[in-house]
């Protein structure tokens, strides 16, 4: 059979054909464009009316800056707190072949005359007397190892160390003064802690002391320093400065500082006065006074502690030596933060 012959296609058919197809990719791709914004339209909208979620975290606990600086120096101290190591020992049984030195003797206060430490008994008592064997504690139990609260001439003395310088020269002699600080010393002894430290000073134009150094307070040198004063004393040999004469404290201030005491009373009766030479053809310094109180002012500044400085004017004179002295030792008691007191006939 022969094939049927092919009917030719019109050309206005084919560019009908192509047109219709060309409209229809236009109108799709439109379509396909307003669907992509209607969507994303859509999606603004959604998106728009939810409320946002807000996410707040935990505030920290507020802590206060002492107790935050105390929290913080206590972990340094721990870190820098070595731990204590245990150290293993080697313990032998054989005799050594090393021969140690003998070791120095070492002088300390009498554990036998300490019967008024707090460790011995508590009991206050009394001195009774240079031949007794009493003793208390009495009110230096309250002011610590090694002080004690106590009485001088009636002045309320707190103290670790204390020295009583006297003058002796005939006028306070003859007043009575080493009766009455004979007197007065027992009762300050009496209440003396044995860990508080004392000395004795007579003076007239030199000083002389009852021991080399301050003394512990111990029953036996208690006994000792009211023998001591209980034995009389020469104003023309004991006290004195060779070379050099009249009455004055200078040496004994400057004796009682040296020694390292913090508390110091001072009985005179008279203003200082210093001679080179004997009484009769001496020369006197001028500015004797003006030195005694420089060396006062320097007392802290060269030792390095503080030493209060009680002037007692013993029956002064009634006259102007009596005034000068009272001048010159309160000017003493306000440098050094003490406090001077007059005892009259």
């Amino acid at each position: 059979m022969n094939p049927e012959p092919s009917v030719p296609v019109p050309a206005a058919t084919t560019r009908q054909t192509r047109k219709m197809t060309a409209q229809a990719v236009v109108v799709s791709v439109v379509l396909h464009v307003l669907f992509v914004l209607g969507a994303a339209y859509l999606t603004i909208i959604v998106v728009q009316s939810r409320q946002k979620m807000m996410f707040e975290g935990k505030k920290n606990p507020s802590i206060p800056a002492k107790k935050l600086e105390h929290s913080i120096r206590v972990k340094q101290m721990q870190k820098q707190v070595r731990k204590p190591q245990v150290m293993q020992r080697l313990v032998t049984e054989a005799p050594s072949k090393v021969a140690l030195p003998q070791m120095p003797d070492m002088k300390t206060p009498d554990i036998k005359n300490m019967r008024d430490t707090p460790l011995m008994g508590a009991r206050a008592g009394s001195l009774g007397g240079l031949g007794g064997s009493g003793g208390g504690a009495g009110r230096g139990l309250t002011g610590g190892t090694g002080y004690s609260d106590t009485k001088f001439f009636g002045e309320n003395v707190r103290t670790r160390a204390i020295i009583i310088c006297m003058d002796i020269s005939p006028s306070m002699v003859n007043k009575g003064v080493v009766q009455d600080v004979t007197q007065q010393t027992v009762t300050m002894m009496e209440a003396m802690h044995p860990g508080t430290r004392f000395n004795l000073i007579v003076f007239v134009d030199g000083a002389l002391a009852f021991a080399p150094q301050m003394v512990f307070a111990t029953q036996e040198n208690k006994q000792k320093a009211l023998a001591w004063l209980q034995k009389g004393f020469d104003s023309h040999r004991e006290g004195n400065r060779p070379g050099y004469s009249g009455s004055t404290s200078s040496e004994a201030i400057r004796l009682a500082a040296e020694m390292g005491c913090d508390t110091m009373f001072v009985l005179s009766d008279d203003p200082p006065y210093l001679k080179t030479g004997n009484m009769e053809t001496g020369v006197e310094i001028p500015d004797h006074q003006d030195q005694i109180l420089a060396f006062v002012r320097s007392i802290e500044s060269n030792t390095g502690r503080p030493t209060k400085i009680n002037p007692i004017l013993y029956k002064p004179f009634k006259n102007e030596r009596g005034e000068k002295a009272k001048t010159f030792y309160q000017t003493v008691a306000r440098t050094t933060g003490g406090r001077m007191k007059v005892i009259d006939d």
